[in-house]
């Protein structure tokens, strides 16, 4: 495979030079899938060495070889985290209102942290990473200090903020709207049978448990509304009825944080 792969490089190379293209060689990665082994730390194409990795950044989001997201959150937290820092002494220890810092958070911090998290499959670990995380956030905003025997609940009901898990779950969601509508259009039915397909009759799972896929992150997203993935295809191709649907799935997640 890895051959086939080295040729297909090639081949591009050869083919975007003659429309004055060239491939950047120190951009280029090679990703194996975590099943495949013995793949070597890199190799050679047309004398520029490319590197074989686990995981690469590819428009601002961590890819990794395993297919989950655990990896793409944690760096997110990381950028969230950085963000938050910067703004400490000018602005989360300064006098200006809570409103105002709220507002400074919702337009600076969670850009960051959410950051293509509609796509993300959210294993319990992570979510827990990423709930840890949003009370950090609050209680830094409010000043709370570590010594203070402050319950999170009562810092979720003094900024008022929805849980950084509603939001996820808001925008797995309003994807999955977005493609159910879509397949209506010949053109883009191709999306949804890349998202819903069963998977090949000779595939056959790996031991150990299953992973977590973006699908079963949507069932686990409907389940308090008692609602299938064939049901929520249906409601969906309705904007205004899938919206408000939307809007109670967000409600059921609040309250259970």
């Amino acid at each position: 495979m890895l051959e086939v792969l080295i040729l297909a490089l090639e081949i591009m190379n050869e083919e975007s030079s003659s429309l004055g293209l060239e491939i950047n060689w120190n951009k280029t990665k090679i990703q194996a899938s975590y099943i495949i082994v013995d793949v070597p730390p890199d190799v050679t194409i047309l004398g520029h060495k490319v590197d074989v990795v686990d995981s690469f950044v590819y428009l601002g989001s961590s890819v990794d070889a395993s297919g989950g997201n655990d990896s793409d959150i944690r760096r997110r937290i990381e950028l969230a985290s950085t963000c938050m820092k910067s703004l400490d002494r000018g602005i989360w220890r300064s006098s200006i209102s809570l409103v105002t810092k709220l507002r400074l958070h919702n337009v600076y911090i969670l850009p960051v942290l959410l950051y293509g998290s509609d796509t993300w499959n959210v294993t319990e670990a992570s979510r827990q990473r990423l709930y840890a995380f949003d009370q950090w956030c609050l209680r830094r905003i409010l000043r709370v200090p570590y010594t203070a025997h402050v319950t999170n609940v009562l810092v979720r009901s003094q900024t008022n903020q929805p849980p950084v898990s509603s939001l996820i779950q808001q925008r797995h969601l309003k994807l999955f709207g977005h493609i159910a509508r879509a397949a209506a259009s010949e053109d883009h039915s191709r999306t949804l049978r890349a998202s819903t397909d069963s998977l090949p009759v000779d595939w056959r799972r790996p031991r150990g448990r299953p992973r977590q896929s973006w699908l079963r992150t949507i069932e686990s997203d409907l389940k308090p509304l008692n609602f299938g993935l064939h049901s929520a295809l249906r409601r969906a191709t309705d904007r205004p009825s899938w919206r408000r649907i939307v809007e109670t799935a967000m409600l059921f997640e609040r309250a259970t944080r």
